[in-house]
């Protein structure tokens, strides 16, 4: 006879949600920044960034262009795990939401989905 050993799914912590953070407080502090430098600066949105040091700017391309992924895989794995811990099955088009970044909408929709998130599982 034997057996097989099931780990238990509530036994680990899914941590995975946090790859949605950075892109969120990425897209917040961006909206925030250039629409502040452009009030103060009285200059286009788009000309505010030729006066960042080049480095700075290169980790923000880095980073605006790599959220995306980060965000689906992250939000991907997070997914399995709520929808095995607790009656929410969390739909897969939040995969998208480092593409909605982009456009802004992700930020009210990430937001959404940490809330639901907290509301069924307990963290964040």
């Amino acid at each position: 006879m034997t057996t097989t050993a099931h780990p238990s799914a509530t036994s680990t912590e899914s941590h995975w949600w946090i790859l949605l953070l950075p892109s969120l407080l990425l897209s917040i502090s961006a909206a925030l920044g250039l629409s502040v430098s452009a009030i103060a600066f009285r200059l286009e949105p788009s000309s505010t960034l030729s006066y960042l040091p080049p480095l700075v700017g290169l980790v923000l391309a880095l980073a605006y262009f790599t959220a995306p992924a980060a965000v689906a895989v992250g939000i991907h794995f997070d997914r399995r795990y709520i929808a095995s811990v607790s009656e929410w099955e969390p739909r897969s088009e939040y995969t998208l939401l480092g593409l909605a970044m982009w456009f802004g909408i992700g930020i009210p929709l990430g937001l959404l989905y940490l809330y639901r998130r907290h509301k069924y599982v307990g963290v964040p």
